[in-house]
């Protein structure tokens, strides 16, 4: 009978545990946070203008490589995650689904350099520099420093966002076409 008491207490705890760590984590820390800065976000944007901020980034938009690498590059070191998703809202229609896959993509790349960007996911960052720094000590490669590494994480990051969003504009774009005979916004829908 005590060993199912025990198990009992020991099942109990587990949950309780998780509960702690939510609270403690999500409810004291993140939660505040994200509600601080899509506070700070809608004023930032109701302070400029909304039509100001559609211009530039309808600027940024007409040329290629500005809208896939210069966009969700400076959202997420500006913002930060999760607060790279609301830049979205000032592309067209057909636009949104590139610019979320490469901003999902460019959480990790950006912490070397700017963790307060992504700081809950710092861990992907620090796993990356320590295996590096003892592979470098391992085969005698040496690291210089890890700000260098940083640096060259962050750029290829970058490459890596401009790919992400070229294929995923390529797949969405003939994916709507198949669906529905006709590129989105092309032809009025009924």
């Amino acid at each position: 009978m005590e060993a199912l008491q025990t198990f009992g207490q020991g099942f109990m705890g587990l949950f309780q545990n998780g509960a702690n760590y939510f609270i403690q984590l999500y409810v004291l820390q993140l939660l505040p946070w994200v509600i601080i800065m899509i506070t700070f976000m809608h004023i930032l944007f109701k302070l400029i203008g909304l039509e100001r901020i559609e211009k530039l980034v309808q600027l940024c938009n007409k040329f290629f490589l500005t809208r896939w690498i210069l966009s969700p590059v400076i959202a997420m070191v500006f913002s930060g995650n999760p607060m790279t998703y609301p830049y979205a809202r000032f592309l067209p229609e057909n636009q949104k689904v590139a610019f979320f896959d490469p901003g999902i993509s460019f959480c990790h790349p950006v912490t070397g350099l700017f963790p307060h960007a992504n700081p809950g996911e710092l861990f992907v960052w620090l796993g990356i520099a320590s295996g590096v720094y003892v592979q470098g000590l391992q085969f005698g490669i040496g690291i210089e420093s890890l700000g260098g590494l940083a640096v060259e994480y962050f750029l290829l990051g970058m490459v890596m966002v401009l790919l992400r969003s070229i294929f995923t504009q390529v797949i969405y774009n003939a994916k709507y076409k198949a669906k529905y005979g006709h590129a989105q916004g092309s032809e009025t829908e009924a």
